[in-house]
């Protein structure tokens, strides 16, 4: 069946499903079963429909049923899992996407299945494993190969557990088994955990979440990130489905546990942080680099530094270098990501995304392998090729997440041989330093807890931002990721402090959309103050909505109306909406408050010129340009309160100052015309509206296309000021004469 005509059948489906029309969604179901002649699923679909049937006659007869809400949700998250698994079939012939190229292979393994994979793996991991190669004495090409072929085992279990779907119970079994297993290494559970999580991105399984909650309450720290990130994720990519009876109980008992709020805030947290990579990365690269790269020179200069004597140090110590940056300005810049590095915010991706076009990279479960030091690339084939000790730092640096350590780990290869050697020989003198990196790595609980969050959700984020293939994957960062704001965790999430932290972190880096969401939310839960309410409108004025700010800024003046803040703001909304009184109302007040502001007699003047009432308006531009005299901001619009309130002689005083003193604009040029024909100096007008002309669209010298649109403009701009010259006694019906007589002196 064509897949453009499915995927619009199965969202049908979902529409029925969610609307609960069952007998809608099981006749386009089974639509789909005939479509492409699946008969097994078409007689589960049909049993399904039996049952409801059957309920559906009950029901009539007004037969009491506690349980017929559940069992209406139960058949039609049914009806939605055989249309998953209908889909999948319908994919599979031939969609060229990576995730069936996989299932098409592992389909043909037919005599393999995840138990059986993962039981030879659990025998090729006891033979290659530490206590093997101790009981022996030595490390052998034997053992390498050994590591390899686990390695690639390993891979192959990440394929089978992601493509695999439904989980059957055996497959279930085999899994927590291995999850459980001493045999297996830490790095192999972790790797199979994010298999699950990937598949269940595809498509909704219940027994990948029961798998992942076993997982989140295991000891090992990093298991535990695994099961809360892909429970999270997989929760909020399918809110609407509804988990089995056994997976339900399983999440009740977790949610039941102490700990489970508090971990959820903290991943939750983590995964808002997400949003805020790309900026990160763009300040970097468009202003962090940009500028230490034009501070080279004068670096060098400087520091007078060689080269070949150069100690890194030296900059942190060295004041010409301290005050090269202060005054550049990239100190500052410096700083500030420094302070996002310890708020947690990914200021790696830009730097390692370059790193990931390696050979490594080119294989899904790679982007999920936990960094280990006997990773087999590392460790050589039986001796010691040196980068094992650079590993060993790799694996205590905890700034650094695990697909970009192994980008590191890759780019030592293209380093020159002897700047190579250098190196590891540096690494290897830093023994003290490695102990260091590796006790700050104990940290405390509710610090490890966060990094290990951190660092995983970083590993997540550069899969479906940068894999070569990202475009065919589910990609749950899409559209930014807050379990509070939607998804089947929300209800535990209904927290007015920590809703208050994402919502200051959205507001405080801009995202103002996302901000108004979360503060919506605490507003449901708390009576809000006035504080709140003034950010809300921030953030519904940056995004355009000044109606949506009025309102709340209204409301924030409501709660205090000491705040001359709320009234600027206000105040700058009114104008903006053109309702010029309200706007004037509040900045009297501020100009009661703090009568000292040029800022504030400025907009007044804006008001009133907006109101008409011109002499008004020139005593606020008197005192804003007697209040400011430097700034020039008050000049243009006094002098045409001026012409308009009927002062030609102070008017032509003014626009001369702006003339000289300021860059003039073909307004400037227009203005001072307006004013000579008004006092009857007809020459010196025509003068001016030739300079208008010109100074329009490459001024005097444009000719063909660019003269006639300056022409056009000055046109167009006097008929628009035909009131204006009423107002100063120009008689109107002169206007177009004196607009041909120019014209034909420019000709």
């Amino acid at each position: 069946m064509d897949k453009r005509i499915f995927a619009d059948t199965k969202r049908k489906i979902y529409g029925y499903v969610t609307g609960h029309r069952l007998r809608d969604a099981f006749g386009y179901a089974r639509s789909l079963a005939e479509g492409i002649m699946n008969w097994e699923l078409s007689r589960e679909l049909a049993g399904a429909e039996d049952n409801y049937r059957m309920m559906l006659s009950y029901a009539t007869k007004g037969a009491e049923d506690p349980g017929r809400n559940d069992m209406v949700a139960s058949l039609g998250n049914t009806i939605l899992d055989i249309v998953d698994r209908l889909e999948r079939e319908n994919l599979l012939p031939s969609e060229p996407t990576l995730y069936y190229n996989t299932l098409r292979y592992e389909r043909s393994q037919v005599s393999d299945s995840i138990g059986s994979l993962l039981d030879n793996y659990v025998k090729a991991a006891a033979d290659g494993s530490i206590f093997t190669v101790i009981s022996t004495g030595r490390y052998t090409a034997d053992g390498h190969k050994s590591s390899v072929e686990c390695e690639a085992l390993e891979r192959r279990i990440f394929n089978r557990i992601w493509v695999s779907h439904p989980l059957t119970a055996a497959d279930e079994e085999a899994l927590h088994l291995a999850l459980s297993d001493g045999r297996v290494p830490l790095h192999a559970k972790e790797l199979f955990g994010w298999a699950l999580v990937l598949g269940g991105l595809q498509y909704h399984d219940s027994r990948r979440i029961s798998l992942l909650l076993d997982l989140y309450r295991n000891e090992e720290r990093r298991l535990w990130g695994v099961g809360l990130i892909g429970v999270c994720l997989l929760l909020n990519a399918f809110p609407e489905r509804r988990l089995s009876r056994a997976a339900s109980l399983k999440l009740q008992a977790v949610r039941d546990t102490p700990g489970w709020v508090h971990d959820l805030r903290l991943v939750n947290m983590e995964l808002v942080k997400t949003v805020d990579t790309d900026r990160i990365t763009a300040k970097i690269r468009d202003e962090v680099v940009p500028g230490m790269m034009k501070l080279k020179p004068e670096i060098d200069k400087k520091l007078k530094l060689n080269i070949e004597d150069f100690d890194p140090a030296d900059m942190e110590e060295n004041p010409a270098w301290q005050e090269v940056l202060v005054n550049s300005g990239l100190a500052d810049k410096l700083k500030e990501m420094s302070e996002i590095q310890e708020e947690g915010g990914d200021v790696m991706m830009g730097t390692f995304s370059h790193l990931k076009t390696f050979p490594f990279f080119n294989d899904v479960a790679n982007w999920f392998l936990p960094f280990h030091t006997d990773y087999s690339a590392f460790t050589g084939d039986g001796v010691d090729s040196g980068l094992s000790t650079v590993a060993d730092v790799m694996s205590a640096a905890g700034f650094l997440c695990d697909s970009d350590k192994y980008s590191f780990m890759f780019s030592l290869e293209h380093v020159p041989s002897v700047q190579r050697q250098m190196m590891l020989q540096q690494f290897k003198s830093h023994d003290a330093q490695l102990a260091e990196l590796r006790a700050a790595s104990l940290s405390l609980p509710e610090a490890d807890k966060r990094g290990v969050l951190n660092k995983q959700i970083q590993n997540l984020f550069r899969f479906f931002r940068l894999f070569r293939r990202k475009g065919e994957m589910p990609n749950p960062f899409a559209a930014g990721v807050n379990l509070s704001a939607s998804g089947a965790l929300v209800d535990d999430l209904r927290d007015p402090e920590a809703l208050s932290l994402i919502a200051e972190f959205y507001f405080s880096h801009g995202y103002y959309q996302q901000a108004l969401s979360s503060f919506a939310l605490v507003t449901e839960l708390v009576s809000p103050g006035a504080d709140i309410y003034q950010k809300m409108g921030h953030a519904r004025q940056k995004l355009g909505d000044y109606e949506g700010a009025v309102a709340d800024y209204e409301r924030a003046e409501m709660l205090d109306a000491t705040s001359d803040w709320t009234l600027r703001r206000l105040a700058r909304c009114y104008m903006a909406l053109h309702r010029p009184e309200e706007a004037l109302e509040r900045l009297r007040i501020l100009d009661s408050r703090r009568p000292d502001s040029a800022a504030t007699a400025l907009n007044i003047g804006r008001c009133l010129v907006e109101l008409e009432r011109y002499d008004e308006a020139v005593a606020a531009y008197y005192k804003s340009e007697y209040l400011d005299n430097k700034s020039a901001k008050a000049l243009r619009p006094l002098a045409w309160c001026l012409l308009m309130a009927g002062d030609l002689h102070q008017a032509g005083k003014y626009y001369e100052r702006v003339i000289a003193e300021t860059v003039p604009t073909p307004e400037d040029y227009l203005n001072m015309g307006h004013l000579k024909l008004a006092d009857g100096k007809f020459s010196e007008a025509m003068n001016f509206y030739s300079l208008n002309i010109s100074a329009r669209n490459g001024g005097e010298n444009a000719t063909g296309t660019a003269h006639k649109a300056a022409v056009d403009g000055f046109i167009a701009d006097m008929r628009e000021d035909a009131k204006y010259l009423r107002r100063i006694g120009v008689d109107a019906d002169l206007v177009p004469l004196l607009t041909d007589a120019i014209l034909y002196g420019d000709k």
